[in-house]
């Protein structure tokens, strides 16, 4: 998992086909905004160079988390601010699904399941699949969320392995989550309700430097005070050996309000 404390926007003029063109570059560092400068400087001459010699980038690379830090929690979990304001907990400590859906076996149609509520299908197939696949771990947190469930599992499973994608979709993850996982290299649980699930005026974050900005400060006194009113989660139980007392799970559960019974959000 990369994240920077240090945020640059620079233009830079390269030549392209013998002509000087401007590129806007959104570089970070852990180090100084300086070096974030330079950082921003050294690939505006990479770009160059890729573009001059018909160079490819390398896909295979560790995306950065191109989010402002609000909270570097330790080494292993990070909060940030997603583009839509919602504080967002980056983990390569803990395993988290997201399961908005279930995945359908022939023999659940002649099954008492099927007569289940959508969720409680979800919770079942879940707690089916963990028996067939023991390598995710046996010792879980299930939580409502407003669309479907979020699992928080206390094995991790690493992003970067070969067979991530192939086994994350035994358990019906979504494409786009396990894509984004994999080029992150780490889980992602929101922290903070959705602003138009509040019926909230919502506001884009182009770039973590917006975070710095007055226009989104003043927005976020309001959505910190509105968004007390929502929960982003409902525990529904516990599976296996209890790791509610782990820092890092306190401080989800305290943010998302997943023991109020508040309106999801």
């Amino acid at each position: 998992m990369k994240y920077f404390k240090y945020w640059v926007k620079e233009p830079f003029h390269i030549t392209i086909d013998g002509k000087s063109e401007r590129i806007d570059i959104l570089s970070g560092s852990n180090v100084s905004s300086q070096d974030a400068s330079d950082q921003a400087q050294a690939c505006s001459r990479q770009i160059e160079d890729r573009i001059q010699h018909g160079g490819r980038k390398d896909d295979d690379y560790e995306t950065p988390i191109k989010e402002y830090v609000d909270d570097i929690i330790d080494d292993a979990n990070v909060i940030t601010i997603c583009r839509y304001g919602a504080k967002i907990l980056n983990t390569n400590q803990y395993t988290v699904l997201d399961l908005d859906d279930y995945p359908i076996d022939f023999m659940d149609i002649f099954k008492s399941v099927r007569k289940l509520p959508k969720k409680e299908r979800i919770v079942h197939k879940f707690l089916q699949r963990i028996k067939k696949y023991p390598e995710i771990g046996s010792d879980f947190r299930i939580y409502e969320t407003a669309k479907g469930i979020r699992v928080i599992g206390k094995t991790y499973i690493d992003p970067s392995m070969r067979s991530f994608q192939s086994f994350m979709r035994k358990f019906a993850v979504d494409w786009i989550y396990i894509a984004m996982c994999k080029k992150q290299n780490c889980y992602r649980a929101r922290l903070t309700p959705k602003p138009y699930r509040m019926r909230f005026k919502t506001i884009k974050v182009k770039s973590p430097l917006d975070c710095e900005q007055q226009p989104y400060l003043d927005w976020q006194k309001d959505y910190h005070n509105e968004s007390g009113k929502f929960s982003v989660v409902k525990l529904v139980q516990s599976v296996g050996n209890d790791f509610s007392y782990e820092p890092v799970i306190k401080l989800h559960d305290e943010m998302c309000g997943a023991v109020c019974g508040r309106r999801l959000a």
